[in-house]
Order: C-alpha cells, then structure tokens, then sequence
C-alpha cells in the first residue's frame, strides 16, 4: 500500500483533503504527462477559444484596487514547496493544512501602503504566452555535463544559464490586463518578487514532468476561465479526492512493486537465471501452494537453498504471503529477495523458465559443494563408516559426527546456514538421477539417493538416506566404495573369521540351488559379505549372476546389479511390489544365481524360495537376532514360507550372523587385570574357562599411533584406543537332525542340536556349533577384542547362558 494510505495504516485522517493526500503511491510506468503536470501558467484564451475582453471600466477599476500577489496558490499543484508558498509556514512537521488551504480567503492579499511612485499607466494589456518546456533526454543531459565542465552554471534539468534567462525574461514581462488586476497600495518590491516566485515555480513545475515517481499518467485537467473580479489570478477549481486518488486501492498496488517497497519484475527474461521452480505442481514441490495461489505466487531457486519469490502486489498484501514465506524458510530456504510482478509475468515463469532451467546445465555452487567435500574428505580421511548431519531447531550450530571404527565422534559444530546450503547443493548436484527418491532434498520427508564422488585418489559412493525428526532432521550419508574399474573386494578371510568358518563358505560356491540367509543389525558388514560370496564364486565367467539392491551401494561389474528407488512417500507395500516385479522380470533372464539386498515381505521370500527350488542358488539379507531367530522368520511373521519348503533338505545352504567390533590398539591398550572389576575377570575365567592374563582393554586416551586428532567424543575426550573393526559371526550349515526339529516348529530342539555340536572350549578357534558371543570372546582371550564391550554392548557375562558341549567340560 501507499505510504501514506491512512485508511490501510489505521492512522486517522486529520487533513482531508491536503496535501499529503496528494502524496500518493508511485505509478507503475513512464507515460506521458497530462496537463496536471504541467506548469500552472493561467492562459488569456478562454476555454471556447474567444477573447473576453476586460476593459470595462469597472474591470479596470477594480484591477487597480486589488493587489498583486506573487505567492502560489494554484491547488492543483501537489509539491511540498508550492503548498508552503502559500503561507508564511516555517514548520513543516507542525503544520496542518486543511482542506480550505487555496480558497479565497485564506488566499486574500496582504495590504500595506502604496509607495509615493506608484503609477496607473504602468501596464499596457499584452497576451500572455507560457514557455514551453521540454523532457530532458540523453542528448541534453550530455550537454549539460559539458556545459558543467566549461564552468557553466546548470539547472537541474540540465539547462543552461542562456535558457534560464531567456525563460526569466518571459517571467518578467508584464501581465495581461485581463488577468492580473493591479491595487494602488500593492509595493513595488512584492511586484519585483513575482518574476523570482513564477521562476521557482516554473522549474519546480518542469522537475515535475521528468519526476521518475511519476509513473501513471495523471488525468488531464481541462482550463478554466478567470472568475471575476476581486479574486487573485485566475486558477482552476481545486482537484477533489476523487480526481487524485485511485478509485480502489488494488488497481494502485496492481500499478508497480514499489508501492509495497518491493522491486518490480516486468518481464519473466529479466529475472536470474534459477535452477529450479520451487512452487511447481508435483510431489517433488519444496512448497505446495494451492492452484489459485499459483497464479499469483511463484517462488524460484537460484541456488542450493537460495530463493528469490515474486508474486503480484495485490496477493503481497495478503497474509497468505506472509505464510509461504515462513513455509520456505521452515524448510531450510532463505528468500534473499522478494518481488512483484503481474499475473501475466508470474505465468510467463512457469511456463517458459520450467522447462528451460530443467534442460539447463547449472554450475555446482562451488561454495557449497566446497564445504561438502570438505566434510567428506574428512570423513575418508579418517576411516569413517558414516557421516551424520544433525540439525536442531533448538541450537543454533548444527553437529558433524563421524562413525569410526565403530563409535561415533564430533567432527565439526558449524552454521546452519552453512550446512543447510552444502546439503541442498550436495542433492541438487552431485546426486545420481537414477538412484535419488526425489528431485531436490525436503527437510520434511524421508530421501535415499546415491551420491559418486571422487576423494583424492579413491571413488566414493555415499548412500544417502535423511528423515524428519522432532525438532530438527538427520542427513546419515554412508561411505562405500564406488570405483568400478579398479574395485577391490574384502574377502571372509580379511574380515576376521575362523578357519572352521572359512571351510564353510568353501562349501557354499559348490551347491545347486538353495538359499543363505545373512543376519544382523545396521552396519554390520552383510552387505559386504554378500558381495564378497558371490565375487568368490570360481566359476562366475560362466554364470549369469543378477543382484537386487535397495539402493545399489557397492560396484559389482561382475553381475547385472538392479538397484531399487524408492520415493518418499512410498510405502513398504508399494517397494516390495517393487522388488516383486523385478525378480519376475530377472526370473526370465536366464540367471545362474541372485543376491538380493533384504528380504521384506512373504511375496518376496515366495519369489526367493521358488528360485531356489528350482536350482537358482540365492543370497539374501535378514534382520533377526541369532540363527534360529532367522529361520524361524522365515517360517512365521510376515515372510510366511510354508514349513515343508524350509525344512526340506538341500533348501537352507546356510544361515549366519555377524556383528563388527572394533579392535584393540597394539600399542597402548591396558591389561585387563589391571581395569576390569575382579568380579568380571572371574566370571570369564569360571563360567567361560578363559584365561584373562592375556586380555587386554581399551586405553581411552589412545597414543599417537590410534588418536584420530580433531575428533572428540560430547564430553571432550580426543578419540582413540581404536582400530579397523574385526568381524565376530556364528555360521551355521544345518543338519538333517536340526531341519527335522524345523519341520516340528520345535525352536528350542533345534537350538540344542546346533549348539551341541560343539566341540570345543571357548578359548578354542574351531566355531563349530558356538554363537556370535562365544566368537567375541574367543577374541577377547587372545587381547583384539576388549572384554568390557562384550560385557556392556552385547550380553553381560552374568546373563549370558553356556549350553554344554559334546565333551560335557561346560555345565
């Protein structure tokens, strides 16, 4: 609105009327000027063209008893300086002018004696013709510098001292008889003054023409004629309300942006290049408006998390408008400007710069892809498993965690604004088209994505996956290996596993058919070992092997790998009909063997066990605790294998769980004697038969072979004590005695008949028929593993229950 528009201010109006009235919004564009504008020059022609001749000589006589007033009283004119001529008005601010500022008799002369020298035959009747004035142009301004530069003086339009003079010389010559009236007692210096007052008035009036404020044409006002005798020069009747103002305060705001102190947007080719429309009509939306908002809103990304918003002055009034704007901001998007445009404009953005900023190749916004690098180049740096972004509305800085070697540190404590514009760049940029879930990141909705990226001399992938959270949300971003023409696979042998369980992965690469079955929590190395089982194949250059990830994380060149998205409003039904339908589809592709990510629902696992029936050896990951918590899953819940199938012979090749655990720094972990409690030590030598004189603990100080400078966990402690994570699994190969226990759903016969197949101690390497547990401890007696995570992360030694052995030692 106006700046003065009391009725929309809830000021009262206490000069109706005025000349702040007069003051009204800006116009939205140059026109030409109507004769509003133009300067107020009372003209000797009357309207209909005729000359009225005022020679009677009760005209005359009452011209020479009526004073010359040489103040301006013209109440058309709207600028400050003609209002204040009117009066003597020292103060501006203080001042009320009414409504009645130019009638007659605020208007009357004042009257003071007549000099000596004053004479009746002073002014002979002349036509009075006004100067013209012209719109200053390029040309004219130039020459005006000129004339600045030879020392010339210079009005501000531009003109130079010659025209001014030429223009005063038409001021000072005398005026119609017909239009001024002359009074005995009028002083010679008030008539002296007149020729300075109408100068300033004339240039007041020509400034007005040119004023860049004046951006509507202003209604023409036809001339009147003289009123009469007694009255001072003749003007035209004073312009109502009406006439100045518009007649609805929406067409004025519809005019331009600057009467909301907005800039103006005229056409939608002037507006910044942007990468995307953030209001657009789809699920991928960073704000949904309604379609009636659409027309009159529009809100575009110039970069990661940078917007620029137009709407149309009538809509920026709206409290709406005040409620999209909080919305960008709520999802991490700063509007550096905001501005107005005609619903014409705002449709011309959708419909044009759509389509080209979305086949438009924009440049990374280096700043922000700078600071993530950054972060991942700190992250491989150290070894890390996983980043973690963790913004909280409630704190002003957002955490950087590093999952390493299994435990999680502070990174960096940096500006939201910071990592709210890396992120956003990171999606928007270097995410892969066919892995995201969705076009640009949302803060408010669940996303995966991949992300390759080069680190130094090493390919990365990042598994992306972010969620909303109270408060605030997460961004986990997982590192994996993402070079695909100089991979690397680590192999079971690497990653810490026995002799015994070795021999039965061998046995696994010989088998028609059937099903493994991999468990464990998140981050647990499943994926890893299913990679690593089918790259071990010997055979595989003669296979068709096919693989179906949920994203795809690893490269496996060596097979056809599907990989999975899933959009953000996706629900688990509609990724296992996913899932489904590929496997239907590879299922005629001719395939040798299958490796799927994780298996979900019974539609999936029917598709899986109908595979391996039929001679399709398949891997596949589980979420369970233990082996037998694993088989019986697939028995009952939500997977629903039929009994018969699962207990039938040859149909489970194996089944195992697996756990990582970080490993003991060779050079400054502590004797376990000398930190754990005593009744601890003793538990683990009496119930587990271990000897503790060779365990050892983590040195939480860590030395200068394990402290990973510039990580700390919340209390402030440097990291360290660590190495790389050790991988501790039970496997387990069934027997016919164990699957006739399955197909009696008797749980607990079958866990008795695998972990009685034990052979030996816990101190022993031979995992024959021991638990995930017992292999911790195995490496906790020979000091990799500290004692102390087992008793707190996994199962405390008290509780922990031992089943004896074929040998009949544990009781």
């Amino acid at each position: 609105m106006g700046l003065f528009a009391q009725e929309e201010q809830g000021t009262p109006d206490t000069a109706s009327g005025g000349f702040l009235k007069r003051f009204r919004a800006p116009r939205s564009s140059f026109v030409e000027l109507g004769i509003a504008a133009e300067p107020k020059f009372v003209s000797a022609e009357p309207v209909a063209g005729k000359r009225k001749r005022r020679d009677r000589p009760s005209e005359m006589a009452a011209a020479q008893a009526s004073p010359v007033s040489t103040r301006a009283v013209n109440p058309q004119v709207t600028f400050l300086g003609r209002a204040l001529s009117g009066g003597d008005i020292e103060d501006v601010e203080s001042t009320e002018i009414g409504d009645d500022w130019h009638s007659a008799t605020q208007a009357a002369p004042e009257q003071c004696e007549a000099p000596a020298d004053v004479t009746d035959e002073d002014v002979a009747f002349r036509p009075f013709v006004p100067p013209s004035f012209e719109r200053p142009s390029y040309a004219s301004m130039a020459a005006s510098m000129v004339a600045r530069e030879r020392g010339e003086p210079v009005n501000s339009l531009g003109a130079t001292a010659e025209a001014v003079r030429a223009a005063a010389d038409v001021q000072n010559s005398p005026q119609p008889e017909s239009l001024v009236v002359t009074a005995p007692s009028e002083t010679h210096e008030r008539a002296s003054s007149a020729a300075s007052d109408a100068m300033l008035d004339v240039r007041a009036a020509s400034a007005a023409r040119v004023d860049p404020l004046q951006f509507e044409k202003q209604p023409e006002v036809e001339p009147h004629r003289p009123v009469g005798s007694g009255e001072k020069n003749a003007m035209p009747p004073p312009t109502t309300a009406a006439q100045e103002q518009p007649a609805d305060d929406d067409e004025q705001l519809e005019g331009g942006g600057l009467s909301s102190g907005r800039p103006e947007l005229v056409s939608p080719d002037s507006l910044l290049d942007f990468k995307r429309i953030l209001t657009v009509a789809d699920d991928d939306a960073a704000l949904r408006i309604p379609a009636a908002a659409r027309k009159e809103f529009v809100a575009v990304e110039l970069q990661p998390g940078v917007a620029i918003t137009v709407a149309t002055a009538r809509f920026s009034e709206k409290a709406q408008y005040a409620t999209f704007i909080k919305d960008l901001g709520a999802n991490d998007i700063l509007v550096r400007e905001e501005m107005i445009a005609s619903d014409a404009v705002i449709a011309a953005i959708y419909s044009g710069k759509a389509a080209a900023s979305a086949n438009s190749t924009v440049r990374e916004a280096s700043r922000a892809i700078g600071n993530f690098r950054d972060i991942v180049e700190a992250a491989h740096a150290y070894g890390a498993s996983d980043i973690h972004f963790e913004p909280r509305e409630f704190h002003n800085e957002v955490e950087v965690r590093f999952r390493v070697n299994g435990d999680m540190y502070t990174f960096s404590r940096m500006p939201k604004a910071i990592v709210r514009r890396a992120l956003f760049a990171a999606y928007s940029d270097l995410v892969q088209r066919n892995t995201n879930s969705g076009n640009s990141f949302q803060p408010t909705a669940p996303q995966s994505a991949m992300i390759p990226l080069v680190v130094k001399t090493d390919t990365v992938n990042l598994r992306w996956q972010s969620s909303p959270l109270v408060g605030g949300y997460d961004v986990t971003l997982r590192l994996l290996d993402g070079n695909f023409k100089n991979y690397s696979v680590l192999l079971p042998k690497d990653m810490g596993l026995e002799k015994s369980q070795l021999e039965l992965i061998e046995t696994l690469n010989y088998v028609s058919g059937g099903i493994t079955a991999l468990t464990g929590e998140t981050g647990s190395g499943k994926t890893t070992t299913l990679r690593a089982l089918s790259y071990m194949l010997p055979d595989r250059e003669l296979k068709k092997q096919f693989a179906v990830n949920e994203p795809s994380e690893y490269p496996m060149p060596w097979l056809s790998d599907y990989s999975i998205i899933r959009r953000p409003d996706e629900t688990d039904d509609e990724a296992n009909r996913k899932y489904a339908e590929v496997i239907r589809t590879l299922m005629r592709q001719d395939p040798d063997d299958l490796t799927i990510g994780e298996v979900r629902d019974r539609v999936v696992m029917g598709l899986v066990a109908e595979l391996a029936l039929t001679g399709h050896p398949v891997r596949f990951s589980l979420h369970a605790g233990d082996i037998i918590a694993a088989v019986m899953r697939m028995a009952g819940g939500r997977l629903q294998l039929p009994i018969d199938e699962l207990a039938s012979e040859g149909f489970i090749n194996a089944v195992g769980n697996q756990k990582l655990i970080p490993t003991l720094c060779e050079h400054c972990k502590l004797p376990a004697e000398d930190v754990m409690p005593k009744a601890d030590l003793e538990l683990l030598r009496t119930k587990f038969g271990l000897d503790t004189s060779a365990m050892a603990c983590r040195n939480y100080d860590g030395c200068e072979h394990c402290r990973l400078k510039g990580l700390f966990t919340r209390n402030g402690k440097v990291a360290g004590g660590t190495k790389r994570p050790s991988l501790a699994a039970e496997l387990y190969r069934p027997t016919p005695e164990f699957l006739e226990r399955v197909a009696e759903r008797d749980w607990a016969g079958a866990r008795a008949v695998w972990r009685g197949e034990r052979r030996t101690g816990f101190d022993n390497a031979n995992m024959t028929g021991k638990t995930l547990y017992e292999h911790a401890l195995f490496k906790a007696s020979r000091g990799l593993i500290d004692p102390q995570f087992i008793n707190r992360s996994m199962q405390s030694f008290a509780q922990y229950r031992v089943m004896p052995g074929v040998d009949g030692l544990m009781v």
